[in-house]
This record gives structure tokens, sequence and C-alpha cells, in this order.
């Protein structure tokens, strides 16, 4: 990183420059995620800035409340402005890591750089068995396809759709799949249950020459930034397919890739598995990981409580004596 060129300008170098360079850095060590994630944050800055970003005029709190309040009014969720202002975050602190001569450890106070617990989008019970049982002889290949990925990443448990993508032919033994998870490195081992082979035979990979387990993924292409961005139009196009699936079954819900896994975990939290075996088979890297993973559905459990309480009143059960008792 050229540092020497950022302090001869006095922090007046142009954001757009010095993201560049950082951008390369990720690319080079195949951070590709990150190289999405910064893309995106110089894109969405430069529009609010209209393209003129010299470091001395972007890091100031007054100009970093004035972009949040651009995003918050083209609706961006507060998750979104965050994840923009945490990369902007990451990036002054390259600059000016803490404690160093200059940094202002209060200069992001004022804006939003925390990530809000959003209520995930899981199914019932019911709803889960009617894409389970469902007659789909009549769909369309790619929507058949896309419903037995979806039933394949929830028998998994819970399975994210990228590691379904990267799995490898070799990954299955026996009856068993031994992966490693592609945002950690965990190594995980997941017993195939019966309900999956199915769904495994018919969706496999045909080419023989593929080393992937399913046509996701082009075992063609190099390790790189393309084949980041040909997994993300993998990725729509599944979310595309899931849509038409739920219209089709669901109508009125909405479903995408994370919504097996939600609802793998959500099913499990209500059926009062413990929260340690949910993280061990969810591949979280600590309990505190799956606990904030679970606090959305901590008020639909209360609620339910709150129903069976309700009902057992209107049962009856609760008795004249049984009132004065607790008097």
């Amino acid at each position: 990183m050229n540092t020497e060129r950022i302090e001869k300008d006095n922090g007046k170098m142009d954001l757009a420059l010095y993201m560049a360079e950082v951008i390369e850095e990720l690319r080079q060590d195949r951070k590709y995620p990150a190289v999405h994630i910064y893309t995106s944050t110089l894109h969405s800055f430069a529009k609010f800035s209209g393209g003129m970003m010299p470091m001395n005029e972007v890091f100031t709190p007054g100009r970093l409340k004035e972009y949040e309040d651009w995003l918050l009014q083209r609706r961006l969720r507060w998750n979104t402005v965050s994840t923009y202002m945490r990369t902007l975050q990451a990036v002054y602190n390259r600059l000016f890591p803490p404690g160093m001569p200059g940094c202002n450890p209060k200069l992001f106070d004022d804006v939003y750089t925390k990530m809000k617990s959003q209520t995930k989008r899981a199914l019932t019970e019911e709803q889960t068995n009617r894409l389970m049982y469902a007659d789909s002889d009549t769909f369309p290949e790619e929507v058949r396809r896309a419903r037995g990925y979806f039933l394949l990443m929830f028998l998994l448990r819970g399975m994210p759709f990228i590691d379904l993508a990267h799995l490898r032919k070799v990954d299955v033994q026996g009856n068993r799949i031994v992966y490693r998870r592609h945002k950690t490195g965990k190594q995980m081992t997941v017993c195939i249950p019966k309900e999956a082979l199915p769904l495994l035979k018919e969706f496999k990979n045909k080419d023989s020459t593929s080393l992937y387990l399913f046509p996701i993924l082009n075992a063609a292409q190099k390790e790189d930034y393309t084949s980041y961005e040909y997994y993300q139009k993998a990725l729509r196009d599944f979310n595309k397919m899931l849509g038409v699936l739920a219209r089709w079954l669901l109508p009125g819900v909405k479903i995408s890739s994370y919504t097996a896994r939600h609802t793998w975990a959500t099913l499990a939290y209500h059926m009062d598995m413990p929260i340690g075996i949910i993280c061990q088979a969810l591949g979280h890297s600590s309990v505190r990981v799956t606990e904030t993973y679970l606090k959305p559905f901590e008020n639909e459990r209360v609620d339910k409580a709150n129903r069976k309480l309700i009902s057992t009143v209107r049962k009856g059960k609760w008795g004249n004596d049984m009132i004065c008792n607790m008097l």
C-alpha cells in the first residue's frame, strides 16, 4: 500500500485511488466477497459525492452523517447502511490505525455501524412439508432443480447455498458428506438422511469430468474473481427460481437461498434443541454466534408460549381453587 504518497498528500489523496489499491490487494488475496463489498461501497460513495472524494473531506463527522442521510433517503435497510459505513471505517483504520497520531477514535460514533437483528424468513412445519412432498413432475426443469437444491440444503442441516455449490464428488463418503465450510473453513460431517438420497440421485452432476457434486459452478474456471461472479449469477438464478416456486406452492410467502438454513434453525429452536447442538449443526464458530443468529426467533417462541397459556385458560384448566391459591 502506498502510504508514503498518502502522507505526502497530508490526507488529501482521493478515496477512489486508495480504495482501488485496497480492492486490488483483496483480489490478490482471493477475498472475493470483500472485493464485492468494497467495490459496492466505493460506487455508492462516488454517486453520493459526485466523484470528488479527497480524504480530508470524506473522513469528517459531518460528511459521514450526510452520506448516512443520503443512503436512508434511498430507503436502504439499516444493515446495508451499516455495511457501507463499516467498510469506510475499515478503510479509515488502514490509513490511521487506532493509537496512531491523527486517528480520531470517535469519527464514526454518530453513524450506524451495528447490525440490526432482523426477523429471518423461515417456513413453518406445514409450509416445509408442502415443499417437500409437492408433486413437482410438471414443473419446468429449472424450478424442479431449485426445489431440489432447497430441500437438500434443509435436509443437510441448513447447509448454505455457497457450500452446496462447492461440494465435490469426493466429499460424499459412504452415507456422509465431509466438507469444509466456504465461509470459515471449518470441517463439517453430515449424515445423509434417507429423504435426501432421491434428490442427490436426481440432481447430481452428470458430467463425469467435473469435480463438483452438482452442476452449479463451472469447474473449468480458475479460482478467481470471475469464478466468484459466476457463483453470484448462479445464486441470483437460484433465488429467481425459488420465487417462481413460492408463487406456485406458497402464495404470498417469500423464500430465498437463506430460507432453508433459517427454517432448519428455527424449527430446531422451537423443538427445544440445545443451542450447542444447533451451533454444531450450523457450523458456527461459537455459541455466541448462534445466539445472535437465533435472537430474532425469541419473540416467536414467547408468543407461542403465550398462545399456549391463553389456550389453557380458555379450556378452563385454571379453576377457581387454583386462582385462589395464587392470590
